[in-house]
């Protein structure tokens, strides 16, 4: 009998509502949910597309050794204790800090994970927390603590009621939106338009989003200098809520002179946005009733992504557009996420590498991972739910020739992807319908959500027997190296207890112990809200929550800094930006003809968790878009194979000529490469090129603020290649 269980998509921090229907413990269709609150029946192919990942035949269902060039099944119980064993061999020579984990994207939309697994490197004394938000987003989180006191103090734009948005280098039609939570983004922006408001996108490419506003060319990795002409246009014209920045900021009159000079004039010999243009868009922000920039991943990979992200916030701040109606909005979540990790301190800024560089929400520089692989710091690594090789910077292949050297690497995914081939163990975990969850942790525990509401979903379908939590791993793995998690022996002798009753043959026993099913329903309940089973009664498609407030930030105990108020002028970004900006600007100058690289989202793709859905991957390689008069002066035509070269490597595929384009920039859409992944047999048969092995990685090639990777922006060069038979016989049908 076919059931309809109605549950929400954690692909991405958009989570449509989704309606399953399962028949026999399998996953038959996925549909939109017409009346989840937010939605409201919008969903993309990926989410209607996870059936093919929830049933494919290549899912690792049981624990997997590697042993010399072959995999061997083993129990549970034989995985942690060789692995602990290993572990705690390796502490003991090397110390706690040897050993490393890497996450990756998905495992944000676990809820339960990052709390054990944070107590279980913890407990191992280790901090080496490696990950994809330095490859996207810790800029942001290091300005949040730097300007209001947490790096969990996230504004968003107020879209319900702002008359003015400017989106600068992302694509919210396509990938959803960075750090908040919008659904039906293209409609949603497109209501602004409606209601009198203006849209405005200001992107390398005329990205699909901008069908719904206005788009502005920018050239690549120079949003520095438009942030900075801007807001020193603002401020020249008298554009400044002197009584918000009296009242609640620091450091104006330093902002205000690190900016003097960045005239309109000046950035428009870089940027290619005109003067005039800037100016305009200037004076209609200060005359909107309610008015917001937001930014993203584009300009977060660039070579000054802290620096443009503390002018965009500075821009919401002085505007008096922060804590607005229609401006930029602070949420109240479940509970004060904030404020509780100020308070536990683990994810705030350190200064603790040798290198000089930062750790920004706990995480250390993913493009420094091969260097500290090779220097021996970091000797073992657990990977979970990650593809770092396609994600990160890793050029040349660098990052497997460091993987190779490690002495104990094990992967926690679905599948056995690139990086599990060389993994010395693969311990398999469930899909996101196989577990119970609420929204990400940004969305429920810190109110990043326009419109604030709340869902509970118990499990779709049940794992295979083989599969397990991956809060469940990290308490089993304790147990055999006999630490205690979070610094309590009796609440490390109470897991070790739970890991064995909840997943016991005996059902008696099973409900006994503490499942994600109990652990959710109390915070649902601590928070005021339902409990699980009414939840799943009486609001099976979410719970509006009331409209955001305003006014419940500038001027209260919310403002996190030492003194209560915005630091508008953080000492080490006035350092940083004094320092490289001119001389930046003047290397922007002398390559002003030279084509730069940028990724590129797809609608049918996030990052490589798609590559292996057959009804989603039909192109044998992702391409190089070029713009047709830059096609003419190389010699390329749409189709023809093009070699595109950075200082650290090149890579060879083909090319779609697109006015969508800015002259003189290329974009390549990220993480593809899957040649090698026998693991995964769709994506070896339609493999394309990893754009990443172009970026370059070591200290020179991050950004120093924030550990960030410089992944956006790369200067290249790009020529013909020789196309072979068998390029032409796949080209030609």
């Amino acid at each position: 009998m076919v059931e309809t269980k109605y549950t929400f998509c954690r692909i991405c921090e958009a989570t449509c509502g989704l309606a399953v229907q399962v028949e026999d413990n399998r996953v038959r269709k996925i549909e939109p949910d017409r009346e989840h609150v937010v939605s409201e029946g919008f969903v993309c192919v990926k989410g209607t597309h996870f059936d093919e990942v929830q049933n494919s035949p290549d899912r690792v269902t049981t624990p997997l050794k590697r042993v010399g060039d072959r995999w061997q099944e083993i129990t549970w119980d034989q995985a942690a204790a060789e692995i602990g064993e290993k572990l705690n061999a390796l502490r003991s020579r090397h110390g706690g800090g040897s050993i490393a984990h890497f996450v990756g994207s998905p495992a944000g939309a676990n809820v339960l994970s990052p709390m054990f697994r944070n107590a279980f490197f913890k407990a191992l004394g280790s901090n080496r927390m490696y990950g994809t938000p330095t490859t996207d987003t810790t800029n942001k989180f290091r300005v949040n603590e730097d300007m209001y006191g947490s790096p969990f103090r996230l504004a968003f734009p107020d879209v319900n009621h702002t008359r003015f948005l400017m989106v600068i280098g992302a694509n919210p039609a396509v990938s959803g939106n960075t750090l908040y939570h919008l659904p039906r983004a293209r409609s949603r922006m497109g209501e602004i338009v409606r209601r009198g408001g203006r849209v405005v996108f200001i992107n390398p490419r005329r990205v699909e989003s901008a069908a719904v506003g206005e788009h502005d060319f920018i050239r690549p990795d120079t949003d520095i200098y438009f942030l900075a002409a801007f807001l020193n246009e603002m401020i020249h014209s008298g554009h400044v809520a002197t009584s918000v920045v009296a009242d609640h900021c620091r450091g104006f009159e330093l902002l205000r002179d690190a900016v003097d000079g960045w005239t309109p004039e000046r950035q428009q010999a870089v940027t290619g946005i005109s003067a005039a243009r800037l100016r305009e868009l200037v004076a209609a922000h200060a005359a909107a009733d309610g008015a917001a920039l937001y930014m993203a991943t584009g300009v977060n990979q660039g070579r000054h992504g802290t620096l443009c992200f503390w002018l965009l916030e500075c821009i919401n701040v002085v505007s008096g557009n922060l804590d607005r109606r229609g401006g930029t909005l602070m949420g109240e979540g479940l509970f004060d996420m904030a404020r509780e990790v100020n308070k536990e301190g683990q994810m705030l800024l350190q200064y603790q590498r040798r290198d000089g560089l930062p750790t920004v929400v706990g995480n250390h520089p993913s493009g420094m991972l091969a260097d500290d692989i090779l220097a021996g710091d970091v000797r073992a690594i657990i990977v979970e739910a990650s593809n770092p090789f396609l994600a990160c910077s890793n050029p040349g292949g660098r990052l497997e020739q460091a993987f190779a050297e490690l002495d104990l690497l094990v992967c926690i995914d679905l599948f056995r992807n690139e990086v599990g081939n060389l993994a010395h163990y693969i311990l398999p975990a469930p899909t996101w319908l196989e577990r119970a969850e609420i929204p990400y942790a940004l969305q429920s525990f810190a109110g990043n959500n326009p419109t604030p509401y709340m869902i509970y979903s118990d499990a779709v379908v049940e794992s295979p027997p083989g599969v397990r939590h991956e809060w469940w791993i990290y308490c089993r793995l304790a147990r055999a190296m006999g630490l205690p998690l979070f610094d309590s022996r009796l609440a490390g002798w109470l897991l070790g207890l739970n890991d064995r009753l909840v997943y016991s043959r005996h059902r008696w026993l099973r409900r006994l112990a503490l499942t994600p099913e109990k652990m959710l329903n109390g915070m649902l309940k601590k928070a005021g809200l339902p409990g699980r089973k009414l939840f799943l009664e009486k609001h099976p498609h979410g719970m509006l929550l009331g409209e955001n407030r305003t006014g419940t930030f500038l001027g209260t105990d919310r403002v996190l800094t030492q003194d209560g108020k915005v630091n508008l002028a953080p000492d080490a970004y006035l350092e940083n930006f004094d320092a490289t900006l001119a001389s930046a600007f003047q290397e922007e100058l002398a390559n002003r003809d030279r084509f730069k690289l940028i990724g590129k989202r797809e609608i049918r793709r996030i990052n490589t968790s798609s590559a292996n859905v057959p009804r989603l991957v039909k192109q044998t390689s992702n391409f190089c878009y070029i713009h047709p008069a830059d096609a003419r002066e190389v010699g390329l035509g749409d189709g023809d194979l093009a070699t595109v070269a950075s200082d650290y490597d090149s890579i060879t595929l083909p090319v779609k000529v697109s006015d969508e384009m800015m002259p003189r920039t290329i974009a390549i859409p990220q993480c593809w490469g899957h040649a090698r992944a026998d693991g995964l047999s769709h994506a070896r048969k339609f493999p394309g090129v990893n754009s990443n092995l172009l970026a370059g990685d070591g200290p020179d090639n991050i950004e120093p603020l924030s550990g960030m990777s410089h992944l956006s922006g790369i200067l290249v060069t790009v020529s013909p290649a020789a196309c072979d038979k068998v390029w032409n016989e796949q080209k030609n049908g």
